[in-house]
């Protein structure tokens, strides 16, 4: 049961991959002349899409830590269920959803759940899912949503309806230009805080067959030791 507990823990850093795909259009720069977007046409844009891929900087301030620790890399959504979250600095890492397998790998090794035999893992990647799937009736079902806008400046703040996601986050809040996600702040109920910034995001991204077994390729969990 400690890996298990474990990579549930993990999971919770995909948020700050998911949200990203909420942005639906993508564009490099907003349309001079982009109408007031709604929390429909974002959803709905994330229901159409072929794939993702971004690259993301990614602040977490820790009470802790006097420094807070800054974290680079990219991430890949490929509907319905495979997502990629890979840093390259300050060290390397890889997390992956795909299906019915959830896997991390770091210096430390690699751990794999099986999301079919671990109720509290799936309720973490259903919660996450969820955000990019499009679906905005389960989206609500999992999270108090308020989502304000003034042209085409939005913000979009949601708050976790449900444990085990709610004992981890207070809330979570999306700031965007036209169909653009430009940052996201998570807040913790530790009180620490993550702020990731946005770029590169290329929207409706068709991936190779051979991409995609190289992406999603799952590492093996390490063997337990004696």
């Amino acid at each position: 049961m400690p890996r298990v507990s474990q990579s549930v823990r993990r999971l919770h850093l995909l948020l700050s991959a998911a949200l990203v795909l909420l942005a639906g259009g993508g564009s490099a720069e907003p349309a001079a002349l982009s109408p007031t977007p709604s929390l429909e046409a974002l959803m709905a844009g994330m229901a159409e899409t072929s794939g993702v891929w971004a690259r993301f900087v990614e602040r977490k301030e820790v009470a802790l830590l006097s420094e807070p620790i800054e974290t680079r890399g990219t991430l890949v959504f490929v509907p319905p269920d495979r997502l990629r979250r890979s840093t390259a600095e300050p060290s390397r890492s890889e997390l992956v959803i795909a299906g019915e397998r959830f896997a991390f790998r770091d210096a430390a090794g690699a751990d794999a759940v099986d999301l079919s035999a671990s109720p509290l893992a799936r309720q973490f990647v259903e919660n996450f899912i969820v955000l990019f799937n499009g679906d905005l009736a389960k989206l609500r079902e999992r999270y108090e949503p308020e989502f304000a806008a003034t042209g085409a400046q939005w913000s979009l703040t949601l708050r976790p309806r449900n444990r085990p996601l709610s004992d981890l986050i207070e809330r979570i809040t999306l700031v965007g230009t036209g169909q653009v996600l430009r940052s996201m702040e998570m807040l913790e109920q530790d009180g620490d805080r993550t702020t990731t910034r946005f770029s590169d995001v290329e929207v409706d991204r068709h991936f190779t067959p051979a991409e995609l077994e190289q992406l999603f390729a799952l590492p093996m969990a390490d063997a337990p030791a004696p």
